[in-house]
């Protein structure tokens, strides 16, 4: 009996490159987003970011496999982590440029 030849991937010549609408996926799924109804941040259901973009769950799946577009959602992330960190301040830095309530707090954490 015959071997059966390995169905072979595509090359990446042929994978069409990234789109608006990868880019919508990537964005989607690198930060958590405003739930009015919840009255706090969240992160999108996979279900959720397929409606949104137009695509099956499935079809959301296999773009998460390319390599391209898991190197393009990890610079949105690690971008977005950045954006975290530059924006939360110390107390002690608050307290240093002026801000009252911040240098109260510092106080009553080393009282109690």
């Amino acid at each position: 009996m015959p071997r059966r030849k390995k169905k072979r991937s595509r090359q990446p010549s042929q994978v069409p490159p990234l789109d608006e609408r990868h880019f919508l996926a990537i964005e989607l799924m690198s930060r958590p987003f405003y739930d009015r109804a919840l009255g706090r941040n969240r992160w999108l259901t996979r279900q959720e970011i397929a409606d949104i973009v137009g695509i099956s769950r499935m079809q959301l799946w296999r773009w998460e496999q390319r390599k391209d577009f898991q190197r393009e959602k990890e610079k949105r992330v690690k971008a977005y982590v950045r954006s975290l960190v530059k924006t939360r301040k110390s107390y002690a830095d608050m307290a240093l440029n002026g801000d009252i309530k911040a240098f109260e707090t510092i106080v009553n954490l080393m009282k109690g």
